[in-house]
């Protein structure tokens, strides 16, 4: 059962999560997933994924990431807020948070036009 409900992560989506969060540790080869489920996808290709890392020492770190876009072969785009470390007691609110960061619903290509 996943913990925040969702679906299982495709392969693909496992790659790339796998992948992204490699490049933050300093074990790259030790770490695993113990879960991957993807909990939202945006009208623009945007996909948050729900991560449980599971370290070396036994430790398991809650992360949510949202990927521009995730590629068949595992590829991706991920900006520089992609990656936000889950609180449980702050859980939704951190989902929300994490969405305005990353331009949630809005096209990519979107500027403000202000009229002064």
């Amino acid at each position: 059962m996943l913990t925040y409900g969702g679906r299982e992560a495709t392969s693909a989506e496992r790659t790339a999560c796998l992948d992204f969060v490699s490049h933050f540790s300093q074990r790259q080869e030790t770490l695993q997933l113990a879960e991957a489920a993807v909990l939202e996808t945006d009208s623009f290709g945007r996909v948050m994924v729900f991560l449980r890392v599971l370290h070396e020492d036994g430790l398991e770190e809650p992360l949510l990431i949202i990927f521009k876009e995730i590629h068949p072969d595992g590829g991706y785009l991920a900006g520089p807020k992609s990656i936000l470390r889950a609180r449980a007691a702050s859980f939704y609110a951190g989902i929300e948070h994490h969405k305005t960061r990353n331009s949630w619903e809005c096209p990519p290509d979107a500027e403000p036009h202000f009229d002064l």
